[in-house]
This record gives C-alpha cells, sequence and structure tokens, in this order.
C-alpha cells in the first residue's frame, strides 16, 4: 500500500539511491542527494519502502538540472554536480574498508568524458506514452516503474552520435516494416571507439523478420538478428536468424589492436581504462610468470604480456578464448596463452609457479571455490579489479588473513551514475 510522507536523505545506497528512516524503516529515493528534505510517495519491496519523490522541499547545493528527461532509467546522478559525485564515490570506497586498520587510504581517478563513453548500450521498444499511443519508439524501463517503458526520442547522452544515430536508422527501418512490441524485444549496440565501427543485433519475439538493410547505416559494420523467446526477459538468442555484414569489432588500447565477438564481455570508458592497465603494468617485473582468471577476451592479459615472462589467461567462454588467441597471433604476442575452463573447476596446479594473480570476475564477485585456491597455494601478488566494489571487500575480508593492500584505486569509469571500477593491489604479507 503507497504511503506519502516527509524524509531527509543521509547517505547514499549502493545503487545510488539516497536513503531516509521512516518508522524505523529504510526509504530509498533515486534523484534525491544528501542533506536534501522532500515528500515522498513510497511502496513496499524486498524489506524496504522504495520512494517515488513528489516534491523537493530543501535541495541540495550540489543539486542541478539533468541533461535528460529518462536520466534516471540510464545515470540516475545526473542532478549531482561531479564535485559530490567524486565525494560520494570516495566515500563509498572507504566505508568499504574502513575495517583493515592497516589498510590505506583509497584514491579515486576522476572521469575525463561524462557522456558518450559507453560501448554499449541495450535498447527496449515502446509504442505507449502514458496512455497515449505513439509511433515505435527506443525506450528505457522506468525505474522503479515495473514494466512501464520512457519514449528516447534522440536515443541516450551515454552513448556516441555514431551509436545513437545508428540507432534510430534501424528503429526506422523497423518501423518501415510494420514491427510492433509484439515483435520486438530488444536492439542491443556495441561500438570501438578507436574506429567508430558499431555492431547492432536485433533481438525479436517473432520467430521470423523481414530482412533489414545495412543501407543509410554508416556506421553499422554488422546487424544480427536473432528470435529471443518470450518466456525469458533476457535478451538472448533462441535462434539464428540471418547475419549482416561483420560480427566483430577492433579496439585499440595502448597501442594493441584487440578484436572481440559481438557477444563477449569488453570494457567501456576506454580512456578510463587505459590508465587502469597502466597502473596495473606498473606491478609487472621482468620476468613474471602472471595466471589471469576471468580473463574474457584477454584485454588485459595481453596487454601485460609485453612486461612479463609469462601470461596464462583462464575464461568460462569458449569465444572469448579465440578471439584472445587471434589477437596474441595477430600481434605477435608469443608468452600469452589462454584456455577455456570455468575458473572453479580448473586444477590449482594452474597456481604453480605464479607471480602474479590478476583477477577481472563479474559483479558475483570470486567463486568460493577460486578463493580456496588461492588460500591453498597464495601468489605474492594479486592485481583485482571489480566493477563491484561491495564483493571485492566482501573478498578480501577472506584474504585479509593472507595479504595487505598496497593500493586500493577507485575509477570512475561510470560518471552520472553511483557505479565505477575499483583496483585493489595485494601483497602476501611478511611472516
Amino acid at each position: 500500500m503507497q504511503k506519502t510522507f516527509p524524509v531527509r536523505i543521509e547517505r547514499y545506497a549502493h545503487d545510488g539511491a539516497g536513503v531516509a528512516m521512516w518508522e524505523g524503516r529504510e526509504v530509498r529515493v533515486h534523484g534525491m542527494l544528501v542533506g536534501e528534505e522532500g515528500v515522498v510517495d513510497a511502496l513496499p519491496r524486498h524489506g524496504l519502502l522504495m520512494g517515488t519523490l513528489r516534491e523537493l522541499t530543501v535541495a541540495s547545493p550540489s543539486r542541478k538540472s539533468p541533461d535528460e528527461l529518462h536520466y534516471l532509467s540510464c545515470s540516475p546522478w545526473q542532478v549531482m554536480d561531479y564535485a559530490e559525485q567524486a565525494r560520494a564515490k570516495h566515500d563509498m570506497l572507504e566505508r568499504l574498508f574502513a575495517y583493515h586498520e592497516d589498510a590505506p587510504k583509497p584514491q579515486l581517478v576522476s572521469a575525463e568524458k561524462f557522456y558518450g563513453y559507453r560501448t554499449k548500450v541495450e535498447f527496449s521498444f515502446t509504442d505507449r506514452d502514458g496512455d497515449v499511443t505513439i509511433p515505435l519508439a527506443l525506450a528505457y524501463h522506468e525505474r522503479g516503474g515495473g514494466s512501464r517503458r520512457l519514449s528516447l526520442p534522440s536515443g541516450c547522452l551515454l552513448m556516441s552520435e555514431h551509436m545513437n544515430h545508428s540507432a534510430l536508422g534501424i528503429l526506422e527501418q523497423l518501423s518501415t516494416h510494420g514491427l510492433t512490441t509484439k515483435e520486438l524485444k530488444t536492439l542491443v549496440l556495441r561500438e570501438s571507439k578507436s574506429t567508430g565501427d558499431v555492431l547492432a543485433i536485433v533481438y525479436a519475439k517473432a520467430e521470423e523478420m523481414p530482412q533489414l538493410t545495412l543501407e543509410h547505416l554508416p556506421f553499422v559494420k554488422g546487424l544480427m538478428v536473432f528470435h529471443s523467446t518470450h518466456k525469458s526477459p533476457a535478451s538472448v538468442p533462441t535462434k539464428h536468424l540471418y547475419t549482416l555484414g561483420e560480427t566483430t569489432l577492433t579496439e585499440r588500447i595502448l597501442g594493441l589492436d584487440i578484436t572481440y565477438s559481438w557477444d563477449s564481455f569488453f570494457q567501456n570508458n576506454i580512456p578510463m581504462f587505459e590508465q587502469t592497465a597502466e597502473k596495473m603494468k606498473s606491478y609487472i617485473k621482468d620476468g613474471s610468470d602472471v595466471l589471469e582468471l576471468y580473463s574474457g577476451v584477454g584485454t588485459i592479459g595481453l596487454l601485460l604480456a609485453s612486461s612479463a615472462k609469462r601470461v596464462h589467461g583462464v575464461e568460462i567462454v569458449q569465444g572469448a578464448v579465440t578471439s584472445a588467441q587471434a589477437t596474441a597471433q595477430a600481434a605477435h604476442i608469443e608468452n600469452y596463452v589462454a584456455e577455456c575452463i570455468p575458473a572453479e573447476k580448473m586444477d590449482a596446479r594452474l597456481f604453480e609457479g605464479r607471480d602474479v594473480l590478476v583477477l577481472d570476475p563479474p559483479r558475483a564477485g570470486l567463486h568460493p571455490k577460486v578463493l580456496s585456491m588461492i588460500e591453498g597455494m597464495p601468489p605474492p601478488t594479486i592485481l583485482y579489479l571489480s566493477c563491484n566494489p561491495e564483493t571485492q571487500a566482501r573478498d578480501y575480508a577472506t584474504l585479509s588473513k593472507m595479504y595487505e593492500i598496497v593500493e586500493n584505486v577507485g575509477y570512475d569509469y561510470y560518471p552520472n551514475t553511483p557505479h565505477l571500477e575499483s583496483l585493489l593491489v595485494l601483497k602476501l604479507r611478511q611472516k
């Protein structure tokens, strides 16, 4: 049952929402800043109260006007000036690691580019604006709005002009063919920031689709169309319908051309990632034997190979491993090898003789079996990069008896959002 009441925001939650208390219960409100007061409409969800701002009565001096009407759906901190964003992210890192008394204070590397930095986007579709029927449009799901979707007439500022132009061009073709939200699920775009090339992937609920074309899509070098079952909300291929053009992109990072497939994970915010990679390289001494888990298309390991004696990547996705091997061969990197093995199922003997362990896991963090293998055969140095500092801090709590933090650096890959990348440099404690 909806309740309406006044709140005062005390801190930020991990998802960037402002947090207040009301009658002993936590209330989270996206779009409100610390110190602000207002009246909210709130509904219970997952043991919390999720609020929607009805009236702002006391505004923060850090508040600014958002640059997009749909900002809550893509970058809810657009209403916060950047100095406050950076302070909030630094405070979050400090709070997560504060109970390790011997840990150095975290650093935060601020963003250099505030829009157009993303290399991947997933758009939904809508034909409604409230109760009004509209022509087929790109859309994001409304935050806190259940199944409601917000139309995006011009795309999204987090994407480049190439990506938005391409998305709107594909939308025009879909509309021309008379397709509706009944037949369509999502449109995914990926972009190489080095070349400006775009790959487009259409996921359709329909089992047959009309033939699209690359004409009038100057930046789209490849277009794939899949049927994706309506039984799953996720954009996953159920059946391949057809492909036009290419299926890979090439990104140049620190002078190395890395090729990856349409379905492989790749880093966002390339300039910030380059700074991160340079920091990681500074801990690779000549002659280092490096093991990298969750290695993906080999981006980190291949960049470290110029400083190492050997780099051995381990990845669960065969396509990513194949991409890494192809990049190594094309670049004549002979001291890099990659294997397709789930990290938690690999033989612990892979840890033997390693000087450096590199970790870049998904948001869920390290598998418990990986933590056990590290404890059983600990390498002298660990470079742990994470897109989720909360699970990273949880994993370090397990490793802290054996390892100490040498550096704790946050990199603001995602300005105008509460997210960031966090790099921990760990060294074995002296006995």
